[in-house]
Order: C-alpha cells, then sequence, then structure tokens
C-alpha cells in the first residue's frame, strides 16, 4: 500500500517555514525538546507540518526539506511510529541502527536516548500513541508491555504484520479527516484506535542487542517486487514471473506468502492499484476517465476495479479524479 505525501491530512492546515529556530519552536511544542540541525553549514529548512489529534492516538506530516539532525530529550508519555513515505531516515539507539525507508518504518524508545537523520526529499506520516492507551491495550492483548515498552526500534511494513498496521493507519487517518468528531459515534473512534493500537504491538519486534535493523525480505521476493513493478501494466501470469526470476511457481508463491502475506497475482493487484491511484491524482478530469486509467493498469472490470479501489484507498476512484 502506497501512501502520497500530499494525500496525508489533505485539507489540513499547513505550518511552514524556512527558519530552523521556527521550525525547532513548533515541533518542540508538538512532541517534546529536542537539537535540531541542518547537517550542512548555514543550510536553511523547508519544513511543512501537519498535525490532527483525537483522544490518545494522532497523524502528523513533517517534511524538513533538508538534511537534518534530530535528538530529542526523550518521549516518556507517547509512542510513535515515523513512517517515510519517500527517500531515507536513520535511528541511532545505543549500538542499534534503524535505516528508516517507505518499507521500514522507525519506532522510538520512550525511555533511552537516541538521534535521528532525516535527507532531504524524506516526508514522514507520523503515528502518535499515547504511551498509556498503548499499555492498555497492551494488557488485553498479552498481559502488558515488557519493561522497555515491548517494542524493538524498527517495523518492517512489507511483512502481513506491517502492512495490516499500515491499513489500520489509513482507516483512522480517512475517518479523522473526512468527519467531524461528533459525526463518529465515541465507541467507534474507540474501535478505530484500538484496532491500530493493536496492529502497532503485533507488527513490532524487539531486536537482538547490539544488532543493526536491515531489509528482512529474501533476494528473491525482493526482484519478484521489482519485476512486477517494471512489467505492472503488462499481461503476467504467475509461471511467466516464477520463469522470469528462474524459479518454480510452488517456490515463488511459498516466499511470497511466507514474508508477504500475499500471492504473487495478489502483490500484483496491489501495485496497479498504486499506480491507478497515481495517475488518476494526476490526470484531469477533463481529459481523462477512470475507465480509461482502470484498463492501463491492467483492470478489465470496472465494477472490481472501484470495489478494490474503495476498500484500498477508502475512496472511490472517481473522487481521486476529481481533486
Amino acid at each position: 500500500m502506497r501512501i502520497l505525501p500530499r494525500d496525508v491530512l489533505r485539507g489540513r492546515p499547513t505550518t511552514a517555514t524556512r527558519d530552523v529556530d521556527e521550525a525547532h519552536a513548533k515541533i518542540a511544542e508538538l512532541f517534546c525538546g529536542h537539537e535540531l540541525a541542518p547537517r550542512a553549514s548555514k543550510a536553511a529548512v523547508d519544513m511543512k507540518l501537519r498535525s490532527l489529534h483525537r483522544g490518545d492516538v494522532g497523524i502528523e506530516f513533517l517534511d524538513y526539506g533538508a538534511d537534518v539532525r534530530i535528538e530529542p530529550e526523550g518521549l516518556q508519555d507517547f509512542h510513535l511510529v515515523q513512517i517515510p513515505l519517500a527517500g531515507h531516515a536513520s535511528m541511532q539507539v545505543g549500538s542499534v541502527s534503524v535505516d528508516s525507508t517507505p518499507r521500514m518504518a522507525s519506532v522510538p524508545p520512550v525511555d533511552r536516548p537516541f538521534s535521528m537523520s532525516w535527507d532531504a526529499g524524506s516526508p514522514h506520516l507520523i503515528v502518535y500513541v499515547r504511551r498509556t492507551a498503548l499499555e492498555r491495550v497492551a494488557t488485553s492483548l498479552n498481559g502488558g508491555l515488557e519493561p522497555k515498552g515491548g517494542l524493538g526500534y524498527g517495523m518492517d511494513l512489507t511483512t502481513a504484520a506491517g502492512r495490516a498496521f499500515l491499513r489500520s493507519v489509513v482507516e483512522l487517518h480517512h475517518d479523522l479527516i473526512s468527519k467531524p468528531q461528533s459525526a463518529t459515534p465515541a465507541f467507534v473512534q474507540g474501535l478505530l484506535a484500538d484496532s491500530m493500537m493493536s496492529r502497532l504491538l503485533m507488527a513490532m519486534e524487539a531486536p537482538e542487542p547490539g544488532m543493526r535493523d536491515v531489509e528482512t525480505e529474501s533476494r528473491l521476493v525482493r526482484e519478484c517486487r521489482e519485476l512486477l513493478e517494471r512489467h505492472a501494466f503488462e499481461e503476467l501470469t504467475v509461471p511467466d514471473i516464477a520463469e522470469c526470476l528462474g524459479v518454480s511457481v510452488r517456490t515463488l508463491q511459498t516466499a511470497l506468502r511466507a514474508e508477504c502475506g500475499a500471492t504473487p497475482s495478489e502483490l500484483l493487484r496491489s501495485i496497479r492499484l498504486d499506480r491507478a491511484r497515481e495517475m488518476l491524482l494526476e490526470a484531469d478530469p477533463r481529459e481523462q476517465t477512470v475507465t480509461a486509467v482502470a484498463e492501463l493498469c491492467g483492470f478489465t472490470h470496472q465494477g472490481r476495479f472501484s470495489a478494490l479501489y474503495l476498500q484500498t484507498f477508502g475512496e472511490l476512484p472517481s473522487e481521486s479524479l476529481r481533486r
């Protein structure tokens, strides 16, 4: 599932500044005290920030627009899941280093010092969760968190659990921005928040002490993704894909099911849906139609395409086209 930077809290006010001190003050007010410095001497930032909280959870869009180093004083009473929507960032916690990309989120500790480096061109979607709320959900799931929070420092978003967490974030985000708070019953708001927190806990694994986090996908799965992305609009069969990768159909299916929780066809469909969304958001509705985009992306049944699109992105393809 691909999330575009401009979709995050679309329509919400954006705080923008090129002044490092002002950017520092805004983020300190929202999160915690920290040191913020561009990695290049005398460089400025081009920060853009959107934020929306409800109860114990919140979602932020943050882009510093420059290479920066961040050294927080400590989160203490809340957790963050930081998801680069593009580019690369890194986080250092003691001897553990997490390289963060759109496939690997970082999860800062709440009770240990850490530092981060964000590259220019790495806008982030940040999920905020109050610590007491996560502890409550953890207790209902497994009797409570481990002493250091029960969380590792990286979340692999390519696993079945990681994708489930991401879907729950999209559902929560859609509810936050599409309806006023009073329009959603309190128990529904609570269910969405608790579902997201439950999936966060299930997607996390604590790293071994002193080990560097690495991309967990096998070479076969990585090459399969790359192949599907290059040829997403072509007529592809599972035997064709397996032959191109030099493995049997059974080997390919087993690897994808184990690492991605998906079949080759499901993975291809997901990539095609992402491409369709990009095209619809870029298209002029006076010159393009949903049917034409669907066909270009390999969807021959319009009703099926619309249903899949709505299930994945929380809106109809025609709504994306009219933006």
